[in-house]
């Protein structure tokens, strides 16, 4: 069996998880355009209309997925579906944008998530939340609906630990994310402005995605801690305290995809509810790989780095009712088995 028959064999599992929860008949015969397409969030909202398509459509939901460089691999597998349409280039560049047609549903997921990425190309990330969030918004068709991506991370500076959608987050432009966080928060002033004029078009502030859909160079902590458990041994570069609360790649399409096709407010968060710190993570992994595990002393956190990251529910919770999370335990293991096939 081949390895990229494996991998969309995984990513057909987790669709079958969002199919179950979640009804996409109301998008048929509709045209949905969704940036960021090769990446995990992008690729699994692909790959849960992909397979609603083979195995629930009456009539076919078309696709157009837009992705920075030219699909391979898994990504060319899955877009070879004929509902999908494949567009690579650069979305910041305006001749670009204008090849990409009207829709009736636009999911804005593109942009550098890892801040490894967002800190080495900061303009290019402010624009992407910016000006590419302009520019897509003219291509929604009257009466269609938009949803913007944005992060947990414009609550920085906030001291609770489970913030809720009114909260407002208080660091200085030159904190060393500032340009993600920053043009997070204007991507979201975008989207309120739209909504205030009439259009149906709503932020998710997403925190700490994973499962399935990972690619392979991905520098945020758990793809990196079990990349080197494969390799034999894991070592943290502080203690390890820092508290973090993951979602599994399901729970965040089925999520956005309950706010894209209907929304009451402007702004949700969503996360996921398996909380725990970044030293039991690397142990949890560590076990599963039978990898050991190094932690220093050092108290240390990484430079701008949050210590806590959580998200209060409550309000896509009671509106959407999904509270059926996926364990910790079982996305890890899907997790390693995604990155184990990555390396292969």
């Amino acid at each position: 069996m081949s390895q990229d028959f494996r991998m969309l064999g995984m990513l057909d599992e987790v669709s079958q998880l969002i199919n179950n929860e979640v009804s996409y008949q109301s998008l048929e015969s509709s045209v949905v355009t969704i940036t960021g397409a090769s990446g995990m969030v992008g690729l699994n909202l692909v790959a849960a209309l992909v397979y609603y398509n083979k195995t629930h459509a009456k009539r076919q939901i078309k696709i157009n997925a837009i992705s920075f460089s030219k699909p391979s691999g898994i990504s060319l597998d899955l877009f070879s579906h004929s509902s999908v349409n494949i567009f690579f280039g650069d979305i910041t560049d305006y001749e670009f944008m204008s090849t990409i047609p009207s829709s009736d549903f636009i999911i804005h997921s593109a942009g550098y998530a890892q801040p490894a990425k967002f800190m080495d190309n900061k303009l290019k990330t402010i624009s992407i939340n910016t000006t590419s969030t302009i520019d897509l918004m003219s291509k929604l068709k009257a009466n269609g609906s938009f949803l913007f991506i944005s992060s947990s991370e414009v609550y920085s500076g906030c001291s609770r630990p489970n913030n809720t959608e009114s909260d407002i987050g208080n660091t200085d432009p030159s904190h060393p994310r500032a340009c993600y966080i920053e043009s997070k928060r204007t991507g979201e002033t975008i989207i309120n402005i739209a909504r205030k004029n009439g259009v149906k078009a709503a932020s998710a502030r997403l925190a700490l995605a994973y499962g399935p859909g990972v690619k392979i160079h991905d520098t945020r902590a758990m793809n990196q801690l079990i990349n080197n458990g494969i390799e034999g041994e894991i070592n943290l570069l502080d203690s390890g305290n820092a508290i973090r609360t993951y979602c599994y790649i399901s729970d965040v399409v089925i999520s956005l995809s309950n706010i894209l096709i209907k929304n009451k407010h402007s702004v949700y968060n969503v996360g996921g509810i398996s909380t725990t710190s970044i030293k039991d993570l690397a142990l949890s992994i560590g076990e599963k790989l039978s990898a050991p595990v190094n932690i220093p002393d050092n108290k240390k956190f990484l430079s701008g780095a949050p210590t806590a990251v959580g998200l209060n529910l409550s309000r896509i919770e009671d509106e959407y009712g999904h509270k059926d999370y996926v364990g910790l335990d079982y996305g890890l293991t899907k997790t390693i088995d995604w990155i184990r096939l990555c390396n292969e």
